[in-house]
């Protein structure tokens, strides 16, 4: 979809996943563009009136260079090209991160933070209506802000085509940091539903007491994100009638899922909420204020705006909530495995019964990973921290990735557990369940159990029915 941008408050989360996503493009209104256009203006006569002033990466060059105006021929020069920034090497990021830097840095521009001429702006935006995006390196960026992902991505394409200011406008703030926020959170809510299933499967293959989710429990956790999943767990089970259950409470790990889950469903709530501020967010070191929020002229204001204090700590918080599921979806593996009639009784010869290493290996890489981002050190001097973004990012998608195997794992376990049985479930998740047998069949050998758990995988993760099938060709 092309989508028509007249502000910054345009920019939502849907906009951002069309764009990411589906290949979506932006182009900003005539009137914006004359705004911005006005606000060059603006900025040019500050800078005009302050031509002595150590504007950074105006008049001054960046990092120490700073403490020094820049003589005319050496203005006119930088201005024509990104300051310099270090550079990496290694993997790549994938291209629909990459897209979202280019969202998230026309903030400041749309904002009037950084004053670029509307033709860089409609430039900058025309690059998602090319095939590629450049590379940008996922690794080893520690400097404050995310001038090495941004100069990657620049550089190339714009150096000697700047004018005064521009460069450091594009180069400086923390655009990656938000692109990476926003990547994460973006659909995460819509694993709520899938995660939640999964969950009642087990449930109703253990045959555990829905009096573990009773509706009482809505009110005494006082929690509404804990309140939906458990409402939503018991609706799951509640279709399901007249089935028989546990005398005895059910282990630990069945009465502390919805708890868990809950927490999930507040992570992802205020991860996407973290991610729609910080992509409207101006960013930019330094940032101008025109003249009519500080006469005459304006103002050119150093700030910590390349600092996105929102971004590391919610991406290890999804981080932490997904890897806790990992952990209890693991136990639950093995619960409906080993439990008395469970699947490794049930089975022949343990099969799909083996699968709970699987869980385990994979849980424990979801523990392994799941450490905290902190402010780093940094070097010495101006740079004396850095900021983490993009670790936080990788570490956050790794045990994403890490939660949907093991989900998979307890989805075709609880399935087969209850197709032993002679169990159906009802409803929706009788639905689910049969989904789940029908890509992962009983009696499928292990042979065919790398293709049927890439097509269950598919299916939990919201691919259409074409790309599971395909999952299940391969060999």
């Amino acid at each position: 979809m092309h989508h028509i941008i007249d502000s910054a408050q345009d920019i939502t989360l849907e906009v951002f996943e069309d764009v990411t996503r589906n290949a979506g493009t932006l182009e900003i209104t005539n009137d914006l563009r004359q705004r911005i256009d006005t606000r060059r203006a603006e900025f040019l006569n500050y800078v005009e009136h302050n031509r002595e002033s150590r504007l950074y990466g105006i008049t001054t060059m960046h990092h120490v260079g700073a403490k020094n105006v820049m003589d005319d021929a050496a203005l006119a020069e930088y201005g024509t090209r990104m300051p310099a920034s270090g550079s990496s090497f290694g993997p790549g990021l994938p291209d629909r991160v990459v897209r979202g830097i280019v969202v998230a840095r026309l903030a400041d521009f749309l904002n009037g933070t950084g004053c670029l001429r509307s033709v860089t702006v409609d430039r900058i935006a025309g690059m998602l209506s090319e095939p590629e995006m450049p590379y940008v390196p996922a690794r080893g960026c520690g400097e404050p802000g995310d001038i090495v992902p941004l100069g990657y991505l620049f550089r190339e394409r714009f150096n000697g085509t700047l004018q005064l200011g521009e460069g450091m406008a594009m180069i400086n703030g923390s655009p990656v940091a938000a692109a990476a926020l926003a990547d994460a959170a973006l659909g995460a809510g819509r694993r709520e539903a899938t995660i939640e299933s999964v969950f009642a499967l087990a449930a109703f293959a253990a045959a555990a007491p829905l009096a573990h989710f009773d509706e009482a429990f809505e009110t005494l956790w006082d929690d509404e994100h804990q309140g939906k999943s458990v409402r939503g767990i018991r609706e799951l089970l509640g279709e399901s009638e007249g089935l028989q259950q546990l005398t005895y409470q059910a282990p630990v790990s069945f009465r502390s899922t919805p708890r868990v889950l809950g927490a999930l469903r507040r992570s992802h709530a205020e991860a996407e909420r973290a991610a729609l501020i910080s992509l409207r967010a101006s960013s930019n070191n330094p940032a101008f204020l025109g003249p009519d929020q500080r006469p005459p002229y304006g103002a050119v204001l150093s700030n910590g705006g390349y600092h996105n204090s929102l971004a590391s700590p919610t991406l290890d918080s999804l981080a932490r909530s997904w890897a806790d599921t990992t952990q209890l979806f693991s136990a639950l593996t093995s619960q409906v495995t080993e439990m008395p009639g469970g699947l490794l009784h049930l089975e022949p010869e343990a099969e799909v019964a083996a699968l709970y290493h699987v869980a385990t290996g994979w849980s424990e890489e979801a523990r392994a990973t799941a450490s905290p981002t902190l402010i780093s050190l940094g070097n010495s001097g101006q740079t004396d921290t850095g900021t983490l973004d993009l670790l936080a990012w990788r570490k956050a998608d790794e045990v994403r990735y890490a939660l949907e195997a093991v989900t998979t794992v307890l989805a075709v376990v609880s399935a087969h557990t209850a197709r032993r049985k002679g169990l159906q479930p009802a409803g929706q998740l009788g639905d689910f369940h049969n989904t789940v047998l029908e890509l992962f069949p009983v009696g499928t050998k292990p042979v065919d159990f790398h293709p049927s758990l890439a097509a269950v995988r598919d299916f939990l993760c919201g691919a259409p029915a074409q790309v599971r099938q395909e999952s299940r060709s391969q060999s």
